[in-house]
């Protein structure tokens, strides 16, 4: 993935916005520049109903899109902006706040998003943080994981390492490394999940260990493997959990898609 990034950068040619406003509408060239509005922060505005797509360095946006939005770009920086339609991201660095209707899917170095997903919502990352609501099936994946959304049609979560402080409605699985390499010995926080969100229909956690803050709330069925039994603090509410030992087996071979 790594190369990816590169290639895409070496590609993409420099974005020549910094120190003005460039207001973005629905006129037939696409773009229209306001040299008398003069910004040190170098964002794009978008005010436009139909699509928007980008092949660029670093991008700042924000503004209003009606459309889909496609970006391939260094860092990628998008403030506070209503997208009407998909979003699609591949970039360095994502930091996403606002809303999209449609589907939204973004690869980057660290990501972070916070706001409304009204679709399908797919994030892959080294770091990745997501806060806000989720309102469509979502799918992630990092190495380093923060959550404290609100999912409100199901979590499908994998990283290395993973703290889980939101609140899902549908099914929940979560699993930090996948796979676990022979006589390898983990230590530390690696494959760690920590949990103190709240999970209102169960599911399953795969790790290597696997924490109940007091926070925790889990109504229904929740099956655990781990390598040890969960440590549940003090306060927390897991009436339903069932822990099966993971014995070093691949997460995938425990649980069904």
């Amino acid at each position: 993935m790594a190369k990816f990034w590169l290639a895409a950068t070496a590609l993409s040619g420099a974005l020549l916005t910094s120190g003005c406003v460039i207001v973005v509408g629905d006129d037939d060239d696409g773009n229209k520049m306001r040299h008398t509005t003069r910004s040190s922060d170098g964002y794009i505005v978008l005010d436009r109903d139909g699509d928007y797509s980008r092949l660029s360095g670093d991008l700042k946006l924000r503004g209003r899109l009606g459309g889909d939005l496609s970006l391939v770009s260094g860092d990628v920086e998008i403030d506070n902006m209503n997208i009407g339609g998909d979003v699609s991201i591949a970039a360095g660095d994502v930091d996403f706040t606002g809303s999209v209707d449609g589907e939204t899917s973004i690869a980057g170095g660290d990501v972070n998003f916070n706001g409304r997903a009204g679709d399908e919502l797919s994030l892959a990352a080294g770091d990745l943080d997501v806060r806000g609501q989720i309102d469509g099936r979502a799918a992630l994946a990092a190495g380093d994981m923060l959550l404290e959304a609100a999912f409100n049609d199901g979590l499908t979560a994998s990283a290395g390492t993973m703290r889980m402080s939101g609140e899902v409605h549908g099914r929940m699985v979560l699993t930090a490394i996948n796979e676990m390499r022979r006589n390898r010995d983990y230590r530390g926080d690696e494959g760690r999940i920590v949990f103190d969100g709240n999970a209102h229909d169960g599911g399953e956690i795969c790790a290597i260990s696997v924490v109940f803050e007091s926070g925790a709330r889990i109504d229904g069925p929740l099956v655990v493997y781990a390598q040890d039994e969960p440590d549940v603090r003090s306060g927390a509410q897991v009436p339903g959990l069932e822990y099966r030992p993971r014995n070093r087996r691949h997460c995938d071979d425990l649980i069904d898609d």
